[in-house]
């Protein structure tokens, strides 16, 4: 064998120990910056949260959406089913606590890359070389920083959603991953207008069943909670945080502090949610449309819909872009595949969703010391400073949903533009080969009659 074909084997061979290397750097790296300001980096705020609602559950006290947790006297803003879930936290030690969350995130961080390259068609050594090294260099972004420094559960739903939708097309209960996320936290919803659009009614229905029992559960057991949440307390998105922050990256966000107004003006936000919805689901759909059964094109239609999502939900903090997991799997993937013009800039994609959302040790106001931290944090902020954003600072304060929104926009012209082009050339390749003419016979003789099916 020529020693030019030799060297790619090679490198293949030696994919899971660079990926092995580059994981036990990484997180070896994030844990030694972790121990050192541990209040800091690993300072827990929801998660607390989440073990006080368990606690009130136990109690049986009614006060799941009255009382408030800690210094920043933080309130309980999930729905009722989650604080069900929660009640375990309860009876676990706070250091036991801790250390389960950031292990267990640290997991579902490599499960949720895990999957996504999987659904992308890579498989054995090297979908778990791939998985770890993304898992690794993800780990460095602020979405995924933010989650572990609050112990969030995002990384948790994402695993949900990609665990279910990996699962081949027609398998029993598939859709009911999706449900149960819905009924955990309201982001992963709009999953379920993707699947009925996409003609995958089964596996919608069985995501609205989840839910639905997820909701009869817990008005079973919590009627009051859950008549005070779903009654209308689920929309007051004053009670998650000032929606102003830098950290609120959805087009709600941007509106407030471009037009330096909050709340933004009412008939421009609804008008604007709306047409970003239907312009980020259409292309979603035709991305998957004529070909259900493609795992790679519903990882696609899955990150184009959750885009959507973020862009369009009134509050979508930092950690809740841990979408760019999937996302960054689906622009590498489409990078290594031989596509020809797609290639080079899904290359620059990936490179520059990383470099966008990368979290280096900064200065934040409102921390002691130095954390990981992103671009968007750069800029004044709190005490309304928000509010009086210009020039660049503006633009650095709405750097993911700017992104995103450019994003969109390019998979929306550039969908329908592609599924044209395949069409003509479909159609080109019909015409340059028409069916073969019937077969001559000799006189006296007939033609055989094809045989049935």
């Amino acid at each position: 064998m020529p020693e030019t074909s030799r060297r790619p084997q090679r490198l293949l061979g030696r994919l899971p120990a660079l990926a092995a290397v580059l994981v036990v750097t990484s997180v070896a790296a994030y844990l030694a910056f972790a121990l050192t300001r541990p209040a800091t980096m690993w300072w827990l705020g929801d998660l607390r949260v989440y073990q006080a609602g368990g606690r009130a559950i136990v109690e049986g006290d009614g006060r799941l959406y009255s009382m408030s947790v800690g210094t920043a006297r933080l309130p309980f803003t999930y729905t009722p089913c989650a604080a069900l879930l929660f009640t375990p936290l309860a009876w676990l030690p706070w250091g036991v606590l801790r250390w389960v969350s950031v292990g267990g995130n640290l997991a579902l961080l490599g499960i949720g890359a895990h999957l996504a390259w999987g659904m992308a068609g890579v498989r054995g050594t090297r979908r778990l070389a791939a998985a770890a090294s993304t898992a690794a260099v993800l780990l460095w972004t602020e979405p995924v920083q933010e989650t572990l420094r609050f112990g969030q559960i995002n990384l948790l739903l994402l695993a949900l959603v990609l665990a279910d939708l990996a699962r081949a097309p027609g398998a029993r209960l598939r859709g009911c991953g999706v449900g149960l996320a819905a009924g955990l936290k309201l982001t992963p919803a709009i999953v379920i207008p993707y699947l009925f659009l996409t003609g995958r009614v089964r596996e919608g229905r069985n995501a609205l069943l989840a839910l639905g029992a997820s909701l009869f559960v817990a008005f079973t057991v919590l009627p009051r909670e859950s008549l005070c949440y779903w009654g209308g307390l689920f929309l007051d998105d004053t009670r998650v945080g000032p929606a102003q922050a830098p950290g609120n990256q959805s087009l709600r966000g941007l509106l407030i502090r471009f037009t330096h107004q909050m709340p933004p003006p009412d008939p421009v936000w609804p008008a604007i949610a709306i047409a970003v919805g239907v312009g980020g689901l259409v292309p979603a759909v035709m991305v998957v449309r004529g070909r259900p059964g493609d795992p790679r094109r519903d990882l696609a239609g899955l990150c184009v819909t959750a885009l959507t999502g973020l862009l369009v939900s009134p509050i979508s903090w930092t950690h809740h872009w841990v979408w760019i997991v999937p996302g960054a799997v689906l622009l590498a993937d489409t990078a290594r595949r031989r596509l020809g013009p797609l290639r080079l800039p899904a290359a620059l994609a990936a490179f520059a969703l990383v470099a966008l959302t990368a979290a280096v040790p900064g200065r934040r106001v409102e921390l002691p010391v130095p954390v990981p931290t992103g671009l968007i944090w750069q800029v004044p902020y709190r005490d309304g400073r928000e509010l009086r954003l210009a020039g660049w600072d503006l633009l650095l304060a709405d750097a993911y949903t700017l992104a995103g929104l450019a994003a969109l926009i390019t998979i929306a012209v550039g969908v329908p533009a592609t599924r044209r082009k395949w069409a003509s050339r479909t159609a080109e390749a019909v015409t340059l080969d028409p069916p073969e003419p019937p077969a001559r016979t000799a006189p006296g003789t007939t033609t055989p009659a094809p045989a049935r099916a």
